[in-house]
């Protein structure tokens, strides 16, 4: 969606700005899909207008969106650029842009840079490969002669979007190509659509039906059983037709695809808790609202469009883009899921996790330990070491870890009798863990069992890597450690939002020695633990589901709410039903 500028097109004035004023880049500067163009209006334009006064533009003489800014001391402005969420939930489009000052409203010079220094717009040029680097994105600099100042030259913005088809195949019978055709994955993802049309024309959202769905998981779980959970607990069932759907990928038919199908175009809600693939073939309906309840608690590593770029980087048209609003554990981690998403931060509402609820019930826990234990009393009194990392791979199909990056040697030799390791690995992860016959007394696995959270209330010391599982953990006070011998391949492929070192609530080892030596030696870098739950969480309590309900179902029910800029905010509906 095109955004028109505050006050008018500058580029259509029949009025030339006068000389004097200026506008110059100084700095250009990356971070992910964040670009930031530092500016510097000269004193005689600054001098005449407040900071809160003056806005910037990009335009091409025919188009004009307004630029995010920032206002800092003597004239310097910070320009802020999402290339992929641009204007509304679209990336930047085609096209030769200049930056247009706006002082007051009314037109303002065009941004310059300095003629002497145009070797440095090379190095700040970005390639973003994606869609199995059959398209990119580029961003790229140049200069042109002013066209307020002949004496200066006008900084512009290229950005284009450049795609190729796949190569036909050659040397294939014509009945084998034929069938090929009817195969492939866009005729199938006509099918679907029309499917969904169809749906959606003839029947339409049913009022109150609500659909718990997602193809990444084969049950109900996490955040979306805990919400299904606390609206049977509330009597809402009776009052919503409460529906699922849960497969994992590549493992449904077309029948069941058309029930799925059938649940979406006539649902009023969709609560999804991952990545939910039909969404990449069919656009929802705007009567349907979709609430994304995103299972990992914490922006850590890099997921969605912060790895727009990288390996198996999302396209630009993808279905994150859909939601009507996600949820998030803290007011300060909006922008990390706003920029994974790909949507406004006003969609982002910070209702806390749902299943946090369970984690802080004391009656649950205890329940919880009491069997544990009661199953396996040979682990009473003893020290537990639970090592739960994330998996390698790009998806569930190619899911795995690495074993031979364990000394179960080193590690059992330094836990003693006293110490108990429970391995719970990834459930993508379909090789078990080699766990060597003479370490069963000390070393157990436990992927398999279900309830993981509680799993941690009886762990005294946690080993993981990049997982969202030290959101949970973090809120007891016990130490972790994170091994990561492959961080720098995580990061140029996955990437992180922040310094890992830094953002990691606990010790990082890059060898197993490492491990071991910390282990021994009880060096677990505790201390960072207090500014990471500072940081993840604004509540500590057992009402995340309830304001998921409250502030995302119940109160806006009965209204029409499409995604998009132009939607009433998250934000706002959660302020207004704490009000009432």
């Amino acid at each position: 969606m095109t955004t028109a500028a505050p006050a008018h097109d500058p580029e259509r004035d029949d009025a030339t700005p006068a000389r004097g004023p200026v506008v110059e880049v100084s700095d250009i500067a990356w971070e992910r899909v964040h670009l930031t163009l530092r500016v510097r209006l000269s004193p005689d334009a600054a001098g005449d207008a407040r900071a809160d006064a003056v806005s910037f533009v990009f335009t091409d003489g025919t188009r004009t969106y307004p630029v995010p800014s920032k206002a800092g001391d003597d004239g310097v402005f910070d320009l802020h650029v999402n290339v992929t969420t641009f204007a509304g939930r679209q990336a930047v489009p085609d096209g030769t842009w200049r930056i247009r000052a706006l002082l007051d409203g009314a037109t303002g010079p065009t941004a310059s840079y300095d003629g002497d220094r145009l070797d440095a717009l090379d190095d700040a040029s970005r390639v973003f490969l994606y869609d199995r680097s059959r398209a990119a994105m580029t961003v790229s600099f140049g200069v042109d002669e002013s066209r307020d100042d002949a004496s200066r030259l006008d900084l512009l913005v290229h950005t284009y979007h450049l795609h190729r088809s796949e190569a036909p195949a050659k040397g294939r019978p014509l009945a084998a190509r034929a069938r090929a055709a009817l195969a492939r994955a866009d005729v199938k993802a006509r099918a679907v659509r029309a499917i969904y049309r169809l749906f959606t024309r003839l029947l339409g959202p049913k009022p109150g039906r609500i659909l718990f769905a997602s193809d990444q998981q084969p049950k109900m779980e996490g955040n979306l059983l805990r919400v299904h959970e606390r609206m049977v607990e509330r009597g809402l069932d009776k009052r919503f037709d409460l529906r699922t759907s849960f497969r994992l990928p590549g493992t449904t038919g077309w029948l069941r695809t058309v029930r799925i199908l059938h649940l979406m175009a006539t649902s009023e809600v969709l609560l999804l808790d991952d990545y939910f693939g039909l969404l990449n073939t069919v656009t929802v309906d705007p009567r349907t609202r979709v609430i994304q309840v995103w299972h990992a608690g914490v922006g850590f590593k890099s997921v969605g469009y912060s790895r727009f770029g990288r390996t198996d980087s999302p396209r630009l048209s993808q279905p994150h883009r859909q939601y009507t609003y996600a949820i998030c554990g803290s007011e300060q981690l909006r922008h990390v899921y706003a920029e994974a998403f790909g949507i406004e931060e006003a969609a982002i509402v910070p209702t806390g996790l749902p299943r946090i609820d369970w984690f802080l019930d004391p009656d649950r826990t205890a329940a919880f330990t009491e069997a544990f234990y009661k199953e396996r009393p040979e682990l009473c009194g003893k020290r537990i070491i639970l090592f739960a990392p994330t998996f390698r791979g790009g998806s569930y199909h190619t899911a795995s870890y690495d074993y031979s990056l364990i000394d179960f040697d080193a590690l059992y030799e330094v836990c003693g009798p006293d110490t108990a390791v429970l391995f719970r690995i990834h459930p993508f992860v379909k090789e078990p863990v080699p766990i060597p016959d003479a370490y069963r007394d000390r070393f157990y696995d436990v992927t398999r069992l279900p309830d993981g959270l509680g799993l941690l209330q009886v762990t005294d010391l946690l080993i993981t890597d990049y997982s969202s599982i030290i959101y949970e953990y973090a809120l007891l006070d016990r130490p972790m450690l994170f091994f990561a011998p492959d961080r720098a391949v995580y990061a140029a492929t996955r990437g992180f939002h922040r310094d890992y070192e830094e953002a990691a609530p606990g010790r990082v080892c890059e060898t197993f020695d490492e491990v071991v030596a910390a282990i021994r030696t009880g060096d677990f870098a505790q201390e960072k633990l207090a500014r990471f739950r500072a940081e993840n969480f604004d509540r500590i309590d057992t009402g995340a589901a309830d304001r998921v309900i409250d502030w995302l179902i119940l109160e806006q029910r009965q209204q029409t709410r499409p995604a998009g800029p132009d939607a009433p905010t998250g934000q706002e509906a959660a302020m207004e039903a704490s009000e009432r």
